[in-house]
């Protein structure tokens, strides 16, 4: 028997380890090493210090998150997202736990939403997810393989809905034991978490605490008119240059600057966006008349099922306290549009309750390309503004709410005009230093443990394979434009000194100036300086995407393993890759080529799927329908009235099709 352990403390080993070692020691079936995935010191130098006299030992299981694929090289991380969640989360709903627990009140709002995306939400770097324990499950089929023993043991912390994982076990040859223990502190976020939205003004003051001491701004300086919150990415720039700004849709339309309103995170961002007529505001500043505010029961209690209670009463008191906090501040503020970016976890369920209470309206605008249906993109919103009937389609099959999907285009197509000088002008200096042939490469981040990301080695890849390639090749340049150009040398590892020897030779740039939390520089400025664009994942294809629809050639690598992603319809050997070299061979060729490979990089078949419009205004026609709503307030009407008149102004101007309810 060969044991794994998820984690390894001293109170785990002895009240959960040793008996399973001393049931199979009696059989004779033990083997000599086993496994944890984390572990205290003290519990993993006990737990060999016993094993010198009984006879086994405990080492760390090493294993990388690239490197656990299924059998058509799709990464696991991927496959959870894409179908086992789904699998899981419809066997959580129609079970005798979740039916006995369950309360016909929270479908009067968007409570069975908001649990529904809760039970699932959370990826693999997440200790608490399902995620997680799915992924640690499979990680433990990976090395059962290759070890090639059967009788395999994987002692899990335990979690609600235990069931649902004893059989995702079951089906990989796994047996699953829970480690059921109060005091495994790696468990207790989501318990420490909890007891703060119990004391909500407790939660609040440590948010503004974070954040720095409040300003004095107050809801008493902001006018009495209809307002636009923006939820941005912290891309605070209001020159409409090109570059990445949460307010693009601002600088292409008419939408009046004093109905934003938006949370700044500094001194100088404050100065900056007054001066720009933005409204400001320190979101964490406000009061939560915990009296008022309407609560959602929480679950029925039932003995049986405790642990899947207490998950259940968990996601109510989360709820309650999210739309509580987002009530009382579109409240004092005076908001009626709430606009965001972000979808991903079940947060912006409670917040489109919340706007809506106070007879506002939920949108999220699409940021990110979806190549295929991932289950943290559910949504669940008034207006979704999309790039594509693609975009609207993947929604469908999410089982996404929206009452409107308007379909837009690519929102940042009108900044390859604002560009073009500026990437003229650095193609210019690469050329004056002997680049005949200039290609862009664009990655992604990642985290230091390999574990649970893709991680460094794989991100070094998309430096070293092409600056070893323009080092030994005179009349090749490239263009760098990482996603977190802050940490990206020390990410390189050795690979920054490969960087530093390239960008000695006036053939390389690298765009690392960042914003708030992001490179500031577009995909597209890089990209217009190049013959050739290559992303290193396939995955997350909207950087590739935002070139490609430019027509400038561009390539995709599957490294990490997507094939069930739209983009791999396009072409293998001309714009699908499997890894670097191929892709490099296939890149120097079409160099070497009077007239080029023809086809090389052409994304032509399907490119318009992906934008129906192609004309530079998919940034105006989101703010201007924004500016619609806004005069439906200001005439007074309510919110549906409001949807309803933007949404057939838009259908008489585009077309029907562009407007899906």
């Amino acid at each position: 028997m060969l044991l794994y352990v998820e984690y390894l403390s001293l109170g785990n080993f002895f009240a959960f380890v040793l008996k399973e070692l001393f049931s199979e020691r009696v059989n004779n079936t033990q083997a000599k090493t086993h496994y944890y995935i984390e572990s205290t010191i003290i519990g993993k130098t006990i737990a060999n210090f016993f094993g010198k006299f009984l006879g086994f030992q405990f080492e760390k299981l090493e294993f990388e998150l690239r490197h656990i694929r299924d059998g058509r090289g799709e990464l696991i991380r991927l496959t959870i997202s894409r179908k086992s969640l789904f699998d899981v989360q419809e066997q959580i709903i129609n079970s005798a736990a979740f039916r006995s627990l369950y309360r016909k009140e929270w479908g009067q709002a968007r409570v069975d939403d908001f649990i529904r995306k809760g039970l699932i939400g959370g990826g693999v770097t997440d200790v608490n997810s399902v995620s997680r324990a799915l992924f640690l499950i499979e990680v433990v089929d990976w090395h059962r393989q290759k070890t090639g023993l059967s009788n395999v043991k994987l002692l899990l912390l335990k979690r609600a809905w235990w069931n649902v994982y004893k059989r995702y076990a079951f089906r990989a040859g796994i047996s699953l034991r829970g480690i059921n223990s109060k005091w495994n502190l790696l468990m207790n976020k989501a318990s420490l978490l909890g007891i703060l939205r119990k004391w909500p003004r407790l939660y609040v003051w440590l948010k503004c605490f974070k954040y720095g001491k409040p300003s004095n701004v107050s809801a008493e300086s902001y006018p009495s008119i209809p307002k636009l919150y923006l939820d941005g990415r912290g891309d605070v720039n209001l020159i409409n240059n090109g570059y990445h700004s949460d307010f693009f849709w601002f600088m292409n339309s008419d939408f009046p600057e004093k109905n934003i309103l938006y949370d700044f995170h500094s001194e100088e961002e404050r100065l900056y966006l007054k001066k720009h007529g933005i409204l400001v505001v320190i979101r964490q500043t406000v009061n939560i008349p915990a009296h008022d505010a309407k609560k959602m029961p929480p679950p029925y209690r039932n003995c049986r099922f405790m642990k899947e209670f207490t998950c259940i009463k968990s996601l109510i008191i989360s709820y309650n306290y999210a739309k509580a906090f987002w009530v009382s501040f579109f409240q004092t503020h005076g908001i009626n549009i709430f606009l965001t970016w972000y979808k991903y976890d079940n947060t912006h369920v409670a917040i489109s309750d919340a706007i809506k209470e106070v007879g506002g309206i939920f949108i999220v605008y699409q940021m990110a390309f979806d190549g295929y249906r991932a289950i943290e993109n559910a949504t669940y919103a008034d207006i979704v503004f999309s790039f594509s009937s693609w975009s609207d389609n993947i929604e469908k099959q999410l089982g996404s709410k929206i009452n409107y999907n308007v379909i837009i285009g690519y929102p940042k197509d009108y900044a390859s005009p604002l560009l073009r000088k500026e990437a003229k002008d650095l193609r210019a200096r690469l050329k004056l230093n002997g680049a005949e042939k200039i290609v862009l490469v664009i990655d992604e981040n990642s985290i230091d443990d390999s574990r649970w990301h893709t991680g460094h080695s794989l991100q070094r890849e998309n430096y070293s394979f092409i600056l070893e390639k323009v080092l030994d090749t005179p009349w090749l340049g490239v263009v760098f434009k990482p996603k977190a150009g802050k940490t990206l040398r020390r990410r390189l590892g050795g690979v920054a000194q490969l960087l530093a020897d390239a960008e000695k030779t006036g053939r390389c740039y690298i765009y690392e100036t960042i914003g708030r939390h992001t490179t500031i520089a577009p995909p597209i400025l890089a990209g217009l300086s190049a013959d050739v664009c290559i992303h290193g994942h396939l995955g997350s294809g909207t950087a590739a995407l935002e070139c490609a629809l430019e027509g400038i050639p561009t390539l995709l690598i599957d490294r990490e393993g997507c094939p069930y992603s739209k983009l791999h319809e396009l072409p293998e050997g001309k714009v699908v890759f499997k890894d670097w070299p191929e892709a490099i061979d296939a890149l120097m060729e079409h160099f070497q080529r009077p007239q080029g490979v023809p086809g090389f990089g052409d994304w032509s078949g399907i490119i318009d799927e992906f934008d129906p419009f192609r004309d530079g205004r998919a940034a105006n026609r989101m703010g201007t329908y924004l500016h619609w709503l806004i005069q439906g307030y200001e005439q007074g009407l309510d919110r549906d009235a409001i949807m309803a008149a933007a949404a057939d102004r838009y259908r008489k101007r585009w077309g029907d099709r562009f407007v899906i309810s």
